[in-house]
């Protein structure tokens, strides 16, 4: 009696729906020549990368290492650094004193606060960081030419530092 994988005697077209074989057209078809997907082989006739066109399906299988959107290669490494809050950036950076090589670099619009829209860390202008609370400037660095400061405050109540400050001590006390 022939077992399970011995298909001798037996046409695959009439019995064996579910086998899957390499149709002289480089489809994969099921065993009554029917197509699959629209995957095709590399040409090679070798199963060993197939190029697809789309695929549909509930789940999917890849290398254990990288998927390709195109051309462009996403690997689990990039996964795994995604997952712990890190870029993925592959161009190092210079951060300037001595901190050189550095790749885990995010270069957002803004950093904002999960829990309110209005409080966030905006770097939209160049030479110039503002930080929002609750929708009102509250920390502005400014680097700009002779316009440089730094300013605390909502606008009312600020502390603002202009020019050149050499030396300066701040103690406590009634202002």
């Amino acid at each position: 009696m022939a077992g399970p994988n011995d298909f001798t005697g037996q046409n695959i077209q009439d019995t064996y729906q579910r086998v899957l074989q390499l149709s002289s057209s480089n489809h994969i078809t099921d065993g009554t020549g029917s197509v699959i997907t629209d995957l095709t082989v590399d040409g090679t006739g070798s199963f060993g990368r197939l190029i697809c066109t789309s695929i549909t399906a509930s789940t999917g299988q890849f290398d254990e290492a990288t998927i390709f959107l195109g051309t462009t290669p996403f690997n689990k490494a990039e996964l795994d650094n995604l997952k712990e809050g890190k870029a993925i950036n592959t161009t190092s950076k210079d951060l300037k004193d001595g901190d050189t090589g550095r790749t885990n670099i995010i270069r957002p619009d803004a950093l904002m606060s999960p829990v309110d829209d209005n409080t966030y860390s905006k770097f939209t202008i160049a030479s110039k960081i503002g930080t929002f609370v609750s929708g009102t400037l509250f920390h502005d660095l400014n680097l700009n030419g002779n316009n440089n400061y730094v300013r605390i405050g909502d606008g009312n109540t600020d502390i603002q530092l202009k020019g050149n400050i050499n030396d300066a001590t701040l103690d406590g006390g009634t202002f």
